[in-house]
């Protein structure tokens, strides 16, 4: 059979995606799909964790199948398993009973941590070291820049900090909403030192006036602000995806009445566990309801 895109084509990226979307039609596990990535993920309980495991060995069976049938070759040394959950979870986990992740009889080992697409989670998602490489890149770019530092006018040297350094600290950070204090405070001074360098500061001078000439928000609410701006996407943008829209809901429909304080109110998922009190789905919602009632008033509205 004769398979492929023309490489460079207008059309073939979209083609591309056409073309390996049938690869999900046979998977009984949930997946992402980013162009030739694919992920297949499951939820399960502790005591059923073999039988997940069964299950994704005849997922990855069958995406052997498809992939030979394509005239598409798998490397299972670049794939990676994580099993993610709660520090007590997954410290009762028996791994030397646990059934291997196989593909074309290649095992496929457990990780402690996986990149996902920029992002390195762990399995206790505490984001230590995604942290760690957030801090490596920045001090490798700030490495390359401070040796022109003294040479560069005051206007170059913010576009240089607004290209190369905040993107490193804002990639991704509406994903892990559950940084400590800790944790937190070391991002911020990652963003003070790129202060440090736009206006020549030494490493103990206060930033906050400097900050504010830059109109730049601290750590914590440029987070909160890009948490909200997702979950704005979702709410309101017919595009967003229906499984991330099925996870937020209304107190109130559209056209009923309410009283004004309950007016665009989102209900607050019902949890019990403090690992899902932490995650995106509770902390967007408790940040969208603590904004002014004109704010979400001018969202409904407008559409």
């Amino acid at each position: 059979m004769i398979v492929g895109v023309p490489q460079g084509g207008v059309l073939s990226p979209l083609l591309f995606s056409v073309f390996i979307n049938s690869i999900t039609q046979k998977l009984s596990s949930l997946y992402h799909m980013y162009a030739d990535d694919v992920q297949i993920y499951t939820q399960t309980s502790l005591e059923n964790l073999p039988t997940a495991v069964s299950r994704m060995n005849k997922d990855l069976s069958v995406i052997l199948e498809w992939s030979r049938s394509y005239g598409l070759t798998v490397n299972p040394k670049k794939s990676q398993v994580i099993i993610i959950g709660s520090r007590n979870l997954i410290s009762r986990v028996d791994w030397f009973s646990l059934p291997p992740i196989e593909f074309n009889s290649f095992i496929v080992p457990y990780s402690d941590s996986v990149r996902n697409l920029g992002v390195t989670m762990d399995s206790t998602l505490s984001w230590t070291n995604h942290l760690k490489e957030v801090s490596r890149k920045t001090f490798a770019s700030l490495g390359s820049l401070r040796r022109l530092q003294f040479f560069l006018p005051i206007p170059t040297k913010i576009m240089l900090a607004q290209t190369l350094l905040l993107p490193i600290l804002d990639y991704a950070d509406a994903s892990f909403v559950n940084l400590t204090d800790d944790q937190l405070n070391k991002l911020e001074r990652l963003q003070n030192i790129s202060i440090r360098f736009i206006f020549g500061l030494r490493k103990y001078d206060h930033v906050s006036q400097f900050r504010s000439r830059l109109k730049w928000l601290p750590i914590r609410l440029r987070r909160n602000l890009h948490i909200l701006s997702i979950l704005y996407c979702v709410l309101f943008f017919p595009s967003s995806p229906p499984y991330l829209k099925e996870k937020f809901e209304f107190v109130g429909r559209p056209g009923e009445v309410l009283r004004t304080a309950r007016k665009l109110i989102l209900r607050v998922p019902s949890h019990n566990s403090s690992f899902f009190h932490r995650s995106f789905t509770v902390q967007a919602v408790k940040l969208w309801n603590a904004l002014p009632l004109e704010i979400r008033e001018a969202v409904y509205y407008h559409f």
